[in-house]
């Protein structure tokens, strides 16, 4: 509080010198390239002041850093155990430091590259197209054990796996999803099985055009890694309890299927 106070009244007294100097001798051009120096020079400091205090929650961004590092380091491995009872440690998630470290704060810039293949918060028609029977097929139903009063259960969200001669890009593009009531502990879960299924994509584990398998597998890969992801999130220093998660943005939509 007090450093931010002393910081505004250096930065105004200051920007009350230069005016009267530099600025008052080269009209406007002068304001204006001060107003520039000025504005560059908050961004970097901001830039500064953010890493120095790394944030412990997860926004898209943030979740995308720890994601693609993640994948990164163990997929390999991950394909490798896949199908087996085979559980060997992977390497641990970033720390909100490390994170902070890798952060984009570029004003009017995507922070990352996952704009280009992911979306998030699609709307029914964009995401289902040909309408119900589409949407059913979307639909990921959980394990038997998951039957509540003998009815089946299914993902708090749905997810699209779009090739690359649909999109025109080399990598694919996942569609995302998620149901209205979906918890953090399912947005990060919707997460990980997009970059699960982007990764497989990139890597070619399966033909391309074979959507349905590459869904379903990384799915597969979802369930048998989220409990030790969560868990890693939680020892590495993450904020893992309710309201701490946010992947979405004010145009996402979520999904609501009323009973008939």
């Amino acid at each position: 509080g007090s450093q931010a106070i002393l910081a505004s009244l250096l930065g105004t007294g200051f920007g009350i010198l230069f005016s009267q100097t530099f600025c008052s001798d080269y009209g406007t051009a002068g304001i204006l390239a001060g107003f520039v120096v000025l504005s560059a020079v908050h961004q970097v400091c901001t830039y500064k002041a953010i890493q120095a205090v790394p944030l412990k929650t997860l926004d898209r961004h943030r979740l995308h850093i720890v994601l693609a590092s993640y994948f990164q380091a163990n997929f390999d491995q991950i394909i490798r155990q896949s199908g087996t009872h085979e559980h060997d440690s992977l390497k641990a998630p970033l720390t909100p430091t490390e994170v902070a470290e890798r952060e984009s704060f570029l004003p009017l810039m995507p922070p990352d590259q996952s704009v280009r293949w992911l979306s998030v918060g699609a709307s029914l028609v964009d995401i289902c197209p040909s309408g119900v029977d589409e949407l059913e097929s979307l639909m990921i139903q959980k394990e038997r054990e998951a039957e509540v009063n003998g009815v089946d259960q299914y993902e708090k969200y749905i997810l699209k796996v779009l090739t690359s001669s649909t999109t025109g890009s080399d990598d694919g593009a996942i569609q995302l999803t998620f149901f209205e009531g979906a918890s953090d502990d399912d947005l990060l879960k919707g997460m990980f099985h997009a970059y699960a299924a982007h990764e497989c994509m990139r890597n070619e584990v399966f033909r391309e055009d074979d959507t349905t398998t590459i869904a379903k597998h990384s799915y597969e890969i979802t369930k048998s890694q989220m409990p030790q992801f969560m868990n890693n999130l939680e020892e590495r220093g993450w904020q893992m309890e309710t309201g701490f998660v946010n992947v979405e943005c004010g145009s996402s939509c979520r999904l609501k299927i009323q009973e008939v």
